[in-house]
């Protein structure tokens, strides 16, 4: 059942699977470093699909009331990506949503109010993401592009925002681009890629906005993955398509 209270400000959707120590890692480090000050003003919405570690959905529930006094989780009767990132978007309500995968894990501070005053002082702003590695003098490298600085954050320039500007990584994102996008979310394709390229719909949306990431010139990086070691331990690999950036549902090899 949803536990909500009236005056939530900030919904964190989460896609996860049964990895309880993964989990544990991930909310630890963004408590400790970002959403401690708003504990009482977040909410946890989670999508648990039923794959990973040989334990029940449910036995994850501790992890989470240890963190969450509010929260809406759902444990699906079969795996898949598409359908728990679609679930988790239909469920936000409150005026802002981080999105954050349940293997990610905050190095650095951060200062969640900070962010979300940026973004209303940035109307047109769509979401602000973590960097995953450090700046280089007045950029942030994001894949191969290199994005500047513009006081606040540094700004996806405006001619790659199909392709760079939306990312699955940990984001604060506006409500009205949740809203917007949602309804045409597809759960037969990899969601992220939806917002690239892969959904007409989607990406009209996408190119009405602007994109950037959080941090100041001379940041270290914010965030890392700490979910690939786990799935090489465990013999898990990115299935339902060629391509692992396309990927559908985890599927376990021998």
């Amino acid at each position: 059942m949803p536990h909500k209270q009236p005056d939530i400000l900030l919904d964190i959707t989460m896609t996860a699977c049964r990895r309880p120590e993964i989990l544990k890692q991930t909310l630890n480090s963004f408590f400790r470093n970002m959403l401690e000050p708003i504990r009482d003003k977040c909410r946890l919405i989670i999508n648990l699909d039923p794959i990973g570690d040989d334990i029940d959905s449910e036995s994850i529930l501790p992890i989470i009331t240890a963190y969450f006094k509010y929260y809406h989780i759902h444990f699906p009767m079969n795996p898949s990506f598409p359908h728990a990132f679609k679930w988790v978007w239909d469920q936000s309500e409150a005026p802002w949503v981080f999105h954050l995968e349940d293997d990610w894990e905050l190095l650095q501070p951060v200062d969640i109010m900070a962010m979300i005053q940026t973004m209303q002082d940035y109307p047109q702003l769509a979401l602000l993401r973590l960097p995953h590695k450090k700046s280089e003098g007045n950029t942030t490298k994001q894949w191969n592009l290199f994005f500047p600085h513009n006081g606040r954050y540094f700004v996806c320039p405006p001619d790659r925002i199909r392709t760079a500007g939306f990312a699955g990584h940990p984001s604060l994102i506006r409500d009205k681009f949740i809203h917007s996008t949602r309804p045409f979310l597809s759960t037969e394709m990899n969601p992220e890629k939806q917002f690239h390229g892969d959904n007409y719909y989607i990406v009209n949306e996408v190119m009405n906005w602007e994109y950037g990431v959080w941090g100041n010139p001379g940041d270290p990086k914010y965030i890392q993955d700490i979910g690939e070691q786990w799935r090489v331990a465990n013999k898990f690999l990115k299935g339902g398509a060629a391509n692992k950036a396309f990927f559908k549902v985890w599927e376990k090899y021998s």
